[in-house]
């Protein structure tokens, strides 16, 4: 398995308990880099800010190192309604 399938793995396993039957998607971004999209209820009636502080918290908590950490460019946190 290349790296970056790797890592990507490494990043949803990170996720997944926190975001059970939710959409979590961990897809490739510009070069290198990692792009991470999940739609959970979790964020429903939070601010952009406390969405993105959510998530940063759940994959702060997971057993990421600080460089594999920097390849995620791009986090989007979306409730369902904010794709309505």
């Amino acid at each position: 398995m290349p790296a970056n399938a790797q890592l990507k793995k490494k990043i949803e396993d990170t996720l997944r308990p926190e975001f059970p039957g939710e959409t979590v998607d961990v897809s490739d971004g510009v070069a290198d880099n990692i792009h991470v999209v999940v739609v959970s209820r979790k964020f429903r009636g939070l601010r952009e800010k406390e969405k993105q502080d959510l998530l940063w918290k759940v994959i702060d908590q997971g057993d990421l190192t600080d460089a594999e950490k920097i390849k995620i460019s791009l986090i989007l946190p979306y409730s369902p309604d904010d794709l309505k």
